[in-house]
């Protein structure tokens, strides 16, 4: 959250920390069969394939809420100059829930679950394929002011939150279940090739 709150350019942060992302869940599943991707520790955990597409289902989710967020801020003033990160409350305290350093586990949302499967297929693709749209809305954010552009939950309508505050909950999201992922491929009764 420090490196969002401290950035003098909040977009370019997030899009850096996006890359990282992608560049992270490449060299996760690099050499891994699909027996491998879809190895479970235990039918409560989920395996580095439903970690992938967890986080491809949930940043679509956010699609259509970013679209109409971002044409609706379009018809307000713009700003010359990008304005700092401040989280608003409910979208501060959402960020540090899904913080790779977070130690309360929450149930994933059920609109953002991934497949029960141990088939998955194609989980990096749906994941990169996501993170370009995710950067490419963030990248179009320019000239708008972030911070006070809100828009609605895509979990429950009843919550609001900035777009920023959105944007930083993506990212931190893709890194506490990439931490996930990494951690399932380090355990010791992993599957080996």
């Amino acid at each position: 959250m420090k490196q969002f709150l401290e950035s003098p350019n909040f977009l370019e942060t997030v899009v850096a920390q996006a890359n990282e992302n992608s560049a992270a869940a490449r060299t996760l599943v690099m050499d891994l069969t699909a027996a491998q991707l879809n190895w479970k520790p235990s039918a409560e955990q989920w395996s580095i394939a439903q970690c992938l597409e967890h986080l491809a289902v949930a940043t679509k989710g956010f699609e259509k809420y970013f679209t109409a967020t971002l044409e609706q801020a379009r018809n307000n003033r713009q700003v010359t100059s990008p304005p700092k990160y401040k989280p608003s409350l409910v979208g501060g305290w959402l960020a540090k829930q899904v913080s790779p350093e977070a130690v309360r586990k929450l149930p994933a949302p059920k609109i953002f679950r991934p497949c029960n499967s141990s088939a998955i297929q194609g989980s990096l693709e749906s994941f990169l394929n996501e993170q370009d749209r995710f950067i490419d809305f963030v990248q179009r954010s320019q000239g708008i002011d972030y911070n006070k552009t809100r828009l609605r939950s895509p979990v429950t309508p009843l919550i609001r939150y900035s777009l920023a505050d959105a944007f930083v909950v993506t990212v931190l999201h893709g890194q506490r279940h990439l931490g996930q992922g990494r951690r399932v491929r380090e355990m010791p009764q992993f599957p080996r090739s």
